[in-house]
């Protein structure tokens, strides 16, 4: 119950938001992001993580009080861009110093955005782009500092990914509870698989909870990934692949006009290209 009053609270949030305050706040980082980007500054990549995040809500208010139109998906798409490349600049920054505090407390705060972000390079179908982040994900599962973690959320978007490409995964896939019994029973349909997903939903919307009593880090508390069920999206995907039926899953979640959103693209924008070219190459 929790869980789901957490969803609804992320929805009318998003539902209530003032556009002109985010429209504002998006011109203001942009211009933060054009002279950090030429002064070389250090905070690029959080304000990087910003933009994501101001072009994922503004989305979102446009989505769940029914505007949806092409502005709203550019922003849509813009946003996880953005969390792409700032994710990636901060997976840069922990390889060349792993043992910094603060980059510590930042990678074990965000590598499951990387997961989610796989997911969402699969529905672009973007090969290159998946392939990227896959090795990301095997190389974040690889770090000690988080092998007590609940990480089989992160595994399943290797399998996903493993299973889409043809590739065989880069590491063993310690995959348990809900990730585990569905790939045991892929290739079945009925009420079992489909409880099987209204539990991931359940364990989706559980991530968005966050708070100090929490012993590790929540997922998904960051807009694009709080409202959008990528993971769900990306089964269905792969089962209508192989053959198999779509599950209909009836949750909270996937009621959200967020979640009806299925098919994802990478677009052109000039000011996340400077931003890779300057900080990332």
């Amino acid at each position: 119950m929790k869980a789901l009053n957490e969803l609804k609270r992320h929805i009318k949030a998003y539902k209530s938001y003032q556009i002109q305050d985010l429209n504002d706040s998006l011109h203001s980082n942009q211009f933060d992001v054009k002279k950090a980007i030429y002064e070389d500054d250090l905070f690029v990549t959080e304000l990087i993580r910003i933009m994501g995040s101001f072009y994922a809500q503004r989305a979102f208010y446009a989505i769940e009080n029914d505007f949806l139109n092409s502005d709203a998906l550019r922003d849509l798409n813009l946003a996880f861009m953005y969390m792409e490349a700032c994710n990636e600049s901060e997976l840069m920054k922990f390889k060349k110093n792993s043992h910094d505090r603060m980059k510590i407390h930042r990678f074990k705060k965000h590598y499951s955005e990387i997961s989610a972000l796989l997911f969402w390079a699969i529905l672009t179908e973007n090969f290159n782009l998946a392939k990227k982040l896959a090795k990301f994900v095997s190389f974040c599962l690889e770090q000690k500092i988080i092998q007590d973690f609940p990480n089989s959320y992160d595994y399943f978007s290797l399998w996903v990914y493993s299973k889409w490409s043809k590739e065989l995964p880069l590491i063993d896939l310690d995959l348990k509870g809900e990730f585990k019994f569905l790939i045991d029973h892929w290739n079945e349909s009925g009420p079992n698989v489909a409880e099987t997903l209204m539990k991931i939903c359940d364990l989706h919307c559980e991530e968005l909870i966050d708070n100090d009593k929490r012993k590790f880090p929540p997922k998904l508390v960051c807009a694009p990934f709080t409202i959008i069920p990528l993971e769900i999206h990306v089964i269905n995907k792969l089962r209508l692949l192989d053959g198999l039926d779509e599950i209909e899953v009836n949750h909270p979640l996937m009621q959200t006009n967020a979640a009806k959103i299925k098919s994802f693209e990478v677009i052109e924008d000039e000011l996340l290209e400077e931003f890779q070219l300057k900080i990332l190459f």
